[in-house]
């Protein structure tokens, strides 16, 4: 009984104490917002008011977003009761990554103790609290981010499943989910139950009927969103039902992301080095996604988890009882996923293999368990090595990346878009291209829509009113522009300007207002 008191305090001590470090400053950090992030928040907040995206098309399965590049849609619908609460901003955007991110510590307690017992459980959400990946990606929206989250909640329920049956259906629906998370589910989810149905079948661990009606409620869930994929695949026409839509994407270019729908050996040997350097020796990756000093789990981990994966093979196969092999199994599978993803899609990166990270975190903790059962003394060392590490993270979090990430999230245009379309006087935007760290004229017009709160009717030219104002339709109102093509000064225009291209303007001009590295500009008048 005192071992379970034990075990329960320090379970809510990790809890308390992740959740809290997750929630400090999480709107004001990263300043600024993603322009997928304000992507999936502008569709949310279409669909809370309409039922629609921003472009009118009711109930997507999947977003139009980019046009060239689509969105998963799991995350944007999850905003939607924040919305309703909170009203639209970077809180209600962001409150759902934070959510998952704290619940995937608690998940990953329960996955462990399933797995292996509540000592090394404990370890391995200690892990989890102090990892830099889940850490950062649950301060940010990222549709893609939701996936690992999904696929843990799952696999847990799985595991459950194997003794208690209503588990195992229950983790079909959310395996279903997985696939409006991300579109790597198609060919990374399938393969991974496929596998597990047959050794179950193959061990009499599940009857045929109980593995049929998984396949039922899995297709249930997952059957739209693997017809849009049908749809887009085979240049099918958008499919509109009464309760959602699924789209065709003439101007996708997404697939061109996964291997085998474009196969070459160069590019598999390209993809698994890119995945080794990502994943094992944590090479600088976007600054969003990892900093550089840390990686997405620490350098201190490498021999861990090696070690652990080589291990807990080794004692898998070894494994006599079959219920406890098959757990086993459960979780190898779940690692072999993650290597799966990496070797098809296109030279990944740390969000576009994030299904890996979690796994990882296992074989991190079973590699230091290992260790540890072999030479006790070295639990305080390692213990210590890793809360010296995270307490340089956050330090470097808070500081220094807290400094640099604004730029790449758009902090400086944001506000001087915002500024820019409060200037009520003038009856037309001209807005650049120049994010202050790249060239992106859609990139532009998305954060617009984001920081200037455009409603979707607006956007849609339904009416001329936003936010309780009378304005020219959104297509007379709001240009984006390549200064160096841009010829006719406009008098009753307003012109929003990266510091850069000052002296390329094509005809004379007066600033008005000066906002960081943007400048508003007014054509001057003539002398």
């Amino acid at each position: 009984m005192e071992e379970r008191k034990r075990e329960r305090l320090i379970f809510w001590i990790i809890l308390i104490a992740a959740v809290l470090v997750r929630c400090i400053g999480f709107v004001r950090i990263p300043a600024g917002v993603n322009q997928d992030e304000a992507m999936a928040g502008v569709d949310a907040w279409a669909l809370s008011k309409y039922g629609t995206d921003r472009f009118g098309i009711r109930l997507p399965v999947h977003l139009t977003a980019w046009k060239y590049g689509q969105m998963s849609a799991l995350l944007s619908y999850c905003m939607i009761p924040f919305i309703k609460l909170f009203g639209f901003g970077t809180l209600a955007v962001r409150l759902p990554m934070l959510l998952a991110g704290c619940g995937s510590v608690a998940l990953v307690y329960l996955a462990g103790k399933r797995l292996f017992n509540a000592r090394v459980a404990l370890g391995l959400m200690a892990l989890t609290a102090v990892n830099p990946w889940h850490f950062m990606q649950s301060r940010w929206s990222l549709d893609c981010n939701l996936f690992p989250h999904v696929f843990l909640l799952a696999f847990w329920l799985l595991l459950l499943g194997l003794e208690k049956r209503r588990y195992l259906y229950a983790s079909m629906i959310f395996f279903g989910l997985t696939f409006y998370c991300y579109g790597v589910a198609v060919y990374s989810v399938t393969p991974f139950l496929a596998v597990f149905a047959l050794w179950c079948l193959w061990k009499r661990q599940l009857k045929c009927r109980e593995i049929l009606l998984c396949i039922a409620l899995f297709l249930l869930v997952a059957l739209p969103e693997i017809l849009v994929m049908a749809i887009n695949f085979f240049g099918w026409s958008t499919i509109e039902t009464p309760f959602f839509t699924m789209s065709y994407f003439p101007e996708s270019i997404r697939s061109a992301d996964i291997l085998f729908l474009n196969f070459s050996f160069e590019q598999l040997g390209r993809n698994f080095l890119a995945m080794i350097r990502t994943c094992i020796l944590q090479t600088p990756d976007q600054l969003y996604n990892s900093l550089p000093a840390f990686g997405p789990l620490y350098h201190i981990s490498i021999p861990f988890m090696l070690l652990g994966a080589v291990s807990f093979t080794g004692d898998m196969c070894r494994e006599k009882d079959m219920d406890r092999k098959t757990e086993m199994l459960a979780l190898w599978g779940f690692l072999l996923t993650g290597i799966w993803t990496g070797l098809l899609t296109f030279e990944v990166n740390v969000n576009r293999i994030n299904i890996i990270y979690f796994p990882l975190i296992f074989m991190c903790g079973y590699g230091i368990w290992k260790v540890v059962r072999r030479w006790k003394r070295t639990l305080p060392f390692i213990g210590a090595a890793y809360a010296v590490c995270f307490g340089l993270f956050l330090g470097t979090y808070f500081t220094t990346f807290a400094g640099e990430i604004g730029r790449l999230f758009n902090v400086n245009f944001l506000e001087a878009v915002k500024e820019a379309d409060g200037e009520t006087e003038y009856a037309r935007l001209y807005i650049t291209g120049n994010m202050d760290w790249q060239y992106n004229l859609s990139m532009a017009e998305i954060l617009t829509h984001y920081a200037c709160e455009i409603d979707a009717a607006y956007y849609q030219e339904k009416t001329n009113y936003n936010g309780g104002r009378e304005l020219l339709p959104y297509s007379e109102r709001y240009h984006f522009i390549n200064v160096d093509y841009e010829q006719t000064a406009d008098a009753e225009g307003l012109y929003l300007i990266h510091i850069s291209e000052l002296d390329r303007m094509p005809f004379a001009y007066r600033v008005l207002k000066e906002e960081g590295n943007y400048y508003l500009l007014v054509p001057a008048e003539p002398e």
